[in-house]
């Protein structure tokens, strides 16, 4: 199958009711609105992205099947290719600029498509919808076609990317028709931009504080050190650690309970932030002001190392084993010293297109070779190597900018 090929409805159709059957079992989904109804391809859905199974769920409501844009690497798996080719999904390699995107959607919109996009380009990680990739604007203007708001809300109180356990509770869903053909003719990327970042943001903690619905599981609060690295408490990096409800710093035994709500409560001293996200804004300001800190540098140098494993790939084939092997950081680069004795080192100024697949691979180009960093260890935290980089690279572009002002 292809884009110009749609897929059998009736296998789609069987594969949708399943979908739903499951989907439903585990969650109270609840349809808000759903424009789509009454509408005929053509058109763009555009949604907030904050669990795995939500291009399933969104499809499980929509007449069409979806061409969903997909992240170029799940299409280096020969099983999820195939999968992936039949439903017509679009390969995009991610914070990167690709023709090949382009090349697909329009072909997508020139046989009568639904075009599928998470313009965060990544699941968020704390509920609150991130910054967009500024290509979609350009790229919403290009197709000038009608533009679907899919806002989903419980999604990621259901099943945080920092879990691995489901929680069953409510999701809701909205697919709310926001702009026509011909709607953004007199505006730039820029205004799009902003008009789609308008459109898009949800605050997840912010819902939930009208909401106060419950997401049941068990373990809440398993592997939230994926997340949240920094102790608000002692502001030692590193040491905080989590087990069944419990979220604890080794350091200094500041403890709180994450509860059903997704909000922490008090154990040891009192709770600095009343739920992940609000914690983890304020680990990323603290991060900014003391990741080239030289008072700082000896925590963050103890704090970020990992044994991993490194990968390869080249030519658009299968990720191949480098070696398992420790992952160190300085202010400039990390270094990759394998169990093999080979050695690597990625200097942050010639890292492009870093980004995480699922919760655990840390994908980036370097000199054009594609790379992918495995956090193997089940405690160990991708976002937290993520955000250093992303932080010391924009800390880099600062003072260059100002060397030369």
């Amino acid at each position: 199958m292809s884009i110009e090929n749609k897929p059998n409805m009736r296998i789609i159709n069987v594969l949708l009711f399943l979908i739903r059957f499951f989907t439903r079992r585990r969650s109270k989904i609840v349809i808000e609105r759903n424009d789509t109804l009454h509408m005929e391809p053509p058109y763009i859905i555009l949604a907030n992205h904050v669990n795995n199974w939500d291009p399933l769920i969104l499809n499980s409501y929509v007449k069409e099947p979806i061409c969903f844009i997909a992240a170029d690497p799940l299409f280096r798996n020969p099983f999820l290719k195939r999968i992936l080719n039949y439903v017509g999904a679009i390969p995009k390699m991610k914070f990167k600029n690709d023709t090949s995107t382009i090349r697909g959607v329009l072909k997508a919109k020139k046989h009568n498509r639904v075009i599928g996009i998470f313009p965060e380009g990544n699941r968020n990680w704390d509920g609150d919808t991130e910054p967009l990739i500024y290509s979609t604007a350009k790229l919403v203007k290009l197709l000038d076609i009608p533009v679907v708001i899919t806002t989903i809300r419980g999604g990621h109180l259901t099943h945080p990317r920092w879990a691995d356990k489901h929680r069953k509770g409510l999701i809701s869903i909205s697919y709310k028709k926001e702009w026509d053909q011909g709607a953004f003719t007199n505006d730039s990327p820029e205004v799009i931009n902003q008009k789609l970042t308008e459109a898009l943001y949800h605050n997840e903690m912010e819902w939930q504080s009208e909401s106060k619905s419950e997401y049941q599981g068990k373990n809440l609060a398993n592997y939230l050190e994926r997340l949240l690295f920094v102790c608000p408490h002692c502001r030692i990096p590193g040491q905080l650690q989590s087990h069944d409800d419990l979220f604890e710093c080794r350091s200094c035994d500041y403890t709180v309970r994450y509860t059903s709500l997704g909000t922490f409560e008090q154990v040891t001293y009192p709770a600095y932030y009343s739920n992940p996200r609000d914690w983890n804004k304020w680990q990323l300001e603290f991060l900014k002001e003391t990741l080239l800190d030289p008072d700082w540098q000896q925590n963050w140098n103890e704090a970020m190392q990992d044994h991993v494993k490194l990968f390869l790939s080249w030519d658009n084939k299968p990720f191949r084993l480098i070696s398992k092997g420790d992952l160190k950081w300085n202010n400039k680069t990390i270094t990759f010293n394998g169990d093999n004795k080979e050695n690597y080192a990625f200097a942050f100024r010639d890292l492009e297109g870093i980004n995480i697949q699922f919760h655990h691979k840390l994908d980036f180009f370097y000199e054009n070779q594609f790379y992918r960093i495995v956090f193997y260890q089940p405690h160990t935290s991708a976002y937290k190597w993520l955000m250093g980089i992303k932080t010391a690279q924009a800390l880099e572009s600062e003072q260059t900018k100002e060397v030369i002002s």
